[in-house]
């Protein structure tokens, strides 16, 4: 079955081609007639989750995917290849964000929230927590990120109205996709100092974990402290990608996590980087567990 989280696994040469084609220079900042607008992310998370309900989830995300969108299933694969190669979902799934932001260039954004799939016979109802980036092209708006995991229900969902703007991220100077990843790298767990202490450092006042199953996400230092010293103290991030908005304020990372330098990886992750008072920090954090060989 084929939901927002997929078990596929990526080559060591998919690998090395997502890198090379992640890490470009950002396009040239376009001219903004009017100050960015947010809802334009939450009609376009309206308009594609309407798609899943009305005609299908492979129909949808093959309307919404980028050409060169990756998609976490639940490690990182070219997103329309992914869903061009698997059947329809025998069941409903819908999604709705609770959070969405937009870069200060208008041309890149995204969306979080949580997502279910209702079987459309026999089976079990799966809920989620997902996150979208969306860039806008010369032929308009497109989803460049997918990914997210699952879990069995846990109780009603909630859909509270979403927020916006609440990350306050700063335009800045233009920077390489590149020197995110770089920051990925340097959250690599190494003595004296464990992973969770690094990542810990980085968070925005404002971040958000959703590590399995949190699907409503850990919003205080507290928890998040605890999520983050249950990792081991090695583990090391493996970028494979990112994007960064032109206008300086907003980009995202993502790859593979392993418990150790020497360990396969167990899990992918995706980050959202948000400028704050001159510095790069972490906004959100996902992660999704790989399955065990």
């Amino acid at each position: 079955m084929v939901t927002r989280i997929l078990a596929r696994a990526c080559s060591g040469a998919g690998f090395a081609a997502l890198l090379v084609a992640c890490t470009t220079a950002p396009e040239p900042r376009p001219v903004v007639e009017s100050a960015p607008d947010v809802h334009v992310i939450l009609d376009l998370e309206a308009r594609f989750a309407a798609a899943s309900r009305e005609r299908g989830a492979r129909t949808a995300f093959l309307e919404f995917l980028a050409e060169d969108s990756i998609v976490l299933q639940p490690g990182p694969v070219w997103g329309r290849a992914a869903w061009e190669s698997s059947e329809e979902i025998a069941g409903t799934l819908d999604w709705s964000p609770d959070w969405a932001e937009l870069a200060g260039d208008g041309v890149l954004g995204f969306a979080t929230g949580p997502w279910s799939l209702t079987p459309a016979g026999e089976g079990s109802r799966v809920e989620g927590r997902y996150l979208t980036v969306w860039r806008r092209g010369s032929a308009g708006w497109a989803v460049v990120f997918d990914g997210g995991f699952g879990r069995r229900p846990s109780g009603t969902q909630d859909h509270p109205r979403p927020e916006s703007g609440a990350a306050a991220c700063e335009p800045g100077p233009t920077i390489l996709p590149g020197e995110l990843q770089v920051r990925d790298l340097s959250l690599s767990g190494s003595a004296p100092r464990p992973h969770g202490a690094k990542v810990l450092e980085r968070l925005a006042e404002s971040a958000v974990l959703f590590h399995p199953p949190a699907v409503e996400g850990l919003r205080e230092r507290p928890a998040q402290q605890a999520a983050l010293d249950a990792l081991p103290a090695a583990t090391q991030l493996w970028p494979m990608g990112a994007g960064i908005a032109s206008s300086g304020d907003l980009g995202y990372t993502y790859g593979l996590s392993a418990p150790g330098a020497d360990e396969t990886a167990d899990a992918s992750y995706a980050h959202l980087w948000c400028r704050i008072g001159g510095e790069w920090r972490l906004l959100l954090e996902l992660r999704t567990r790989l399955p065990s060989s």
